[in-house]
């Protein structure tokens, strides 16, 4: 039987949070659009689906950790925080946020809470495993990297670099061809029969 312990753990992640979006229950707050996920953090996730992925990544934690708490799972999610001149320092991450997606995992029936914590329901434990077994039938294509922004033309005092290197470029390859074309030289003699 396969579990998912069997899968890596961004594969399995990704999958659930396309199954979670399905679900009526896991629904991302109106703050999602623009909270820090902790105090470490410098600006909010870019991806517009991330509470999904966190409620995949904490029901995964829950399934291999768990029982556990908030407290507990504040400290997996943390993480070095800037502070200048000074050393960094960890910080814990967000307890709103971890706190409402095992409220809502609660609610869709993946994970129950009792007095030790919470910890996987049995048919959170089916859902994942399953979706573990296809995972590792299909596993995901990789996630394209970001691609830097391309940068504008070069500017007119650039290109006409760019142009004269070609040119000597050109210069240099016909040389060894030995196509180059010669121009004659002027004689000074000439310059100095001209009349004055």
């Amino acid at each position: 039987m396969t579990t998912v312990y069997d899968v890596p753990a961004d594969h399995i992640i990704r999958r659930v949070a396309e199954e979670l979006k399905k679900r009526k229950e896991i629904v991302s707050p109106a703050w999602a659009a623009f909270a820090k996920t902790g105090v470490h953090k410098e600006m909010p996730p870019e991806d517009p689906d991330w509470w999904f992925t966190r409620a995949a990544a904490v029901l995964r934690r829950v399934y291999v950790d768990g029982p556990l708490g908030v407290e507990r799972m504040r400290s997996f999610y943390g993480g070095k925080k800037n502070r200048g001149s000074r050393p960094n320092a960890f910080r814990k991450g967000s307890g709103s946020i971890l706190r409402k997606s095992l409220q809502q995992l609660e609610a869709a029936g993946l994970i129950v809470h009792d007095k030790t914590g919470r910890r996987v329901s049995p048919e959170g434990m089916k859902f994942l495993d399953n979706l573990s077994q296809e995972v590792l039938k299909n596993p995901p294509a990789p996630v394209p990297k970001r691609v830097k922004p391309v940068a504008e033309e070069p500017k007119k005092a650039d290109a006409k670099k760019g142009k004269a290197k070609g040119e000597k470029a050109a210069a240099a390859d016909g040389a060894e061809g030995g196509k180059a074309e010669k121009k004659p030289a002027k004689k000074k003699a000439d310059k100095a029969e001209a009349p004055q």
